[in-house]
């Protein structure tokens, strides 16, 4: 059964930061957890840009399918709503990620805004918000 870990060591920011091609430092001065599933690291989960009991970005970045796991949906939106006592959950997602971008709203996020041209490549990305209400993880 998969399982997020907080991860306190640098080496963590930077590897996600560098998985998603954008800047260590939004992850230095966040939040970083581990995705493991018999003690093999599925993925990572970022919280940026927290604004105390109102909003946090989150960033995932995987690459095992396995990782996507109510147990561990919860435990990913719990730290936001629960442990950080956010309202709101904020996302960026290239609009070429299909995937992503479809399991975000499954969970409840909502496009809410488009950014044209947004990574060095050109493509587009979609600005995605979760309120807690909407969040279908949680109680």
């Amino acid at each position: 059964m998969a399982e997020i870990f907080y991860r306190t060591d640098v080496a963590a920011a930077k590897q996600i930061a560098q998985k998603l091609g954008l800047d260590e430092k939004e992850f230095v001065e966040g939040f970083v957890f581990e995705i493991l599933q018999d003690d093999e690291v599925f993925g990572l989960v970022a919280y940026s840009d927290y604004r105390e009991d109102d909003s946090v970005w989150i960033s995932i970045c995987t690459w095992n399918k396995k990782w996507c796991t109510a147990k561990v949906l919860k435990q990913i939106f719990g730290v936001a709503f629960n442990a950080l006592k956010c309202r709101r959950i904020n996302a960026l997602i290239c609009a070429d990620n299909k995937a992503s971008l479809s399991l975000a709203e499954r969970c409840g996020f909502v496009k809410e805004g488009k950014m044209r041209a947004y990574y060095s490549d050109g493509k587009d990305a979609f600005v995605l918000g979760m309120l807690r209400e909407d969040c279908k993880f949680i109680k």
